[in-house]
């Protein structure tokens, strides 16, 4: 809220015989700058006709001076973004220093595969490989990317402080919080792997944060004003989600749990919410299902795309053989070996294992509507058998501990191991001789490459790196808040956690941390709400008692309008 002008004050500042709350509505204006009335005076002379200058025994530049740049020159309510901004990009180029030009997996492999020999592909993040792209044909490596994801970390970090201010939550809690997050191995070392879970984090951040600030903006009963914030914030969540989106294929059923839990728990806003998070969500399904055929990139076939569900056959082959018909049999037997279908087939934890030889994935792709109806008729009467072998590939997304599939602090494995699409070794690889370890800082490799080690303890695995622990914290601060508060709104904070958890929940490949690695930020950036449970009264918790009703300035809802709601200090 701005101050109105006053003389002697400013947009900026207010007289110093103003009310507390007036000079305190001047302190967080969220106009453009100016320069306070001292500082434009004419450059020539002084206020009183003498020639301007620094004071005897002074330098234009000593802090006396006008010349010199002070922190304190920034509007107020930049100081915070700008200040998270710096320390979480000093950290994570820390980081990218350490592990240049970047992490690599099988995964990241397969991207260079497909975009540098022109095979891209659907099965990956097509926006994702457009960006890998771009950095290995301007730069001739993964560097400049990785060094990108740093940028876009660190901005995101400070657009969840800033949302989480706007909550209430005071700044040195969610600074503390984002600078750990910049800081600890599992979370810095993550945003320099070139991966597609990073930028997928990273719109998962910046959707976070837009929840955060509408939620914000309803505890304030702002709900029904269409100012120039509010459009930004839904801006905002629409660029989030639409990341969401185009960053992972399996995006689209958190953008489904995200608009209708935030319709039921933010109304007011619920149309406008509705667009936000729709408009990304048909864009995104438009793209892979449309625009990408369209463009040339190949659709992944069958057996990738229903290689779950073959595998949950495996499962429950192993645990009930005798529930399989005679055709049933002679459908799998066709495709590999039956102690394949019950021996790696059988392993509940990774799906990939049964697609390996000797199954025949061409074949099975082209009877995989035989296969799919195996799969119906054993979810119809043994459902038991397909529910046990999805939550058991997707333990990493319920289970306090398990297998985390975390990867090593070097490349040199995975350079060493690799072969694929017909190539004997790495070397065969377009652009592999980037992709070698080359810190710029041997101390910060070794610094850093311990802290790494030293997290993935047996003891330490489970409560760092699982993101599901994570995320249970963060549900139960947002519970205990929202109890204490009176105000069901703020479990909004939970959605999108929940939207994430779901979507491992539903279709999991194996436990790998990473899959749950955006429920690890925002769960740990979550964990600064808890403040708001011991404060006696919240910023918002004033203004909402302030607040004048709605229709005194914009007139009496239409009849039946469900999304006003009465604007009393009281919980609607």
């Amino acid at each position: 809220m701005s101050a109105p002008n006053s003389p002697g004050g400013g947009r900026f500042g207010a007289p110093a015989n103003a009310p507390a709350n007036a000079r305190a509505d001047a302190h967080l204006d969220t106009s453009a700058d100016t320069a306070p009335p001292d500082l434009v005076k004419a450059p020539g002379k002084a206020a009183g006709g003498t020639p301007a200058g620094p004071p005897p025994g002074a330098s234009a530049l000593s802090p006396a001076g006008p010349g010199r740049w002070s922190p304190s020159r920034l509007p107020a309510r930049w100081r915070l973004p700008l200040a998270v901004y710096a320390a979480c990009q000093l950290l994570l180029l820390g980081w990218w220093a350490a592990f240049y030009p970047g992490r690599i997996s099988g995964d990241t492999l397969t991207y260079i595969y497909e975009v540098s020999t022109s095979h891209w592909r659907s099965d990956h993040s097509v926006a994702y490989d457009a960006l890998l792209w771009i950095s290995l044909e301007v730069t001739g490596g993964i560097a400049a990317l990785t060094f990108v994801q740093t940028v876009c970390m660190a901005a995101a970090l400070a657009y969840v402080c800033v949302a989480l201010r706007d909550l209430g939550v005071r700044g040195r809690w969610s600074a503390a919080a984002a600078v750990v997050v910049a800081a600890a191995p599992m979370t810095a070392s993550f945003t320099v792997f070139v991966w597609k879970d990073v930028p997928y984090t990273i719109a998962t951040l910046v959707a976070f944060g837009a929840v955060v600030q509408l939620t914000a903006r309803r505890l304030r009963r702002e709900h029904a004003v269409r100012d120039r914030s509010f459009r930004h914030q839904l801006l905002t969540l629409a660029l989030g989600c639409l990341g969401i989106g185009l960053f992972r294929n399996n995006g689209f059923p958190v953008l489904i749990a995200a608009v209708v839990l935030l319709v039921l728990l933010l109304p007011g806003m619920r149309r406008w919410i509705a667009a936000a998070i729709g408009v990304p969500l048909v864009v995104t399904l438009a793209m892979n299902n449309f625009l990408y055929p369209a463009l040339g990139v190949q659709k992944p076939r069958p057996d990738e795309v229903y290689a779950f569900n073959y595998a949950d056959i495996g499962v429950a082959y192993a645990k009930r053989p005798d529930i399989f018909t005679a055709s049933d049999l002679r459908l799998m037997r066709g495709l590999a070996p039956l102690s394949h279908w019950s021996g790696p087939g059988g392993d509940c934890h990774v799906a990939d294992l049964i697609m390996h030889k000797p199954m025949n994935r061409i074949k099975a792709g082209k009877e995989n509507g035989q296969l799919l109806a195996l799969w119906g008729r054993i979810l119809e009467h043994h459902p038991t058998l397909i529910i046990d072998a999805r939550l058991c590939r997707a333990d990493i997304a319920w289970a306090f501990t398990g297998h985390t599939g975390k990867y090593a602090a070097s490349n040199h494995h995975v350079l060493r191991t690799w072969s694929s699409f017909g190539l004997d070794s790495v070397q065969q690889l377009p652009y592999h001789a980037s992709l070698s370890d080359a810190p710029l800082s041997y101390k910060l490799d070794h610094l850093a490459t311990r802290a790494y080690e030293w997290t993935q303890t047996p003891r330490k695995a489970p409560v760092l790196w699982r993101g599901v622990n994570w995320t249970y914290l963060g549900y139960l601060v947002v519970a205990l808040v929202a109890v204490r508060r009176r105000r069901y709104e703020l479990l909004a904070l939970a959605v999108l956690p929940a939207g994430l958890q779901v979507t491992v929940l539903a279709a999991n490949p194996s436990p790998l941390w990473r899959y749950m690695c955006a429920a690890l930020f925002v769960g740990m950036l979550t964990v600064p709400v808890l403040a708001l449970a011991g404060r006696r009264t919240l910023p918002w918790e004033r203004a909402a008692r302030s607040a004048a009703p709605p229709d005194t300035t914009t007139g009496p809802p239409s009849e039946g309008n469900q999304d006003t709601a009465p604007a009393t200090g009281r919980r609607t």
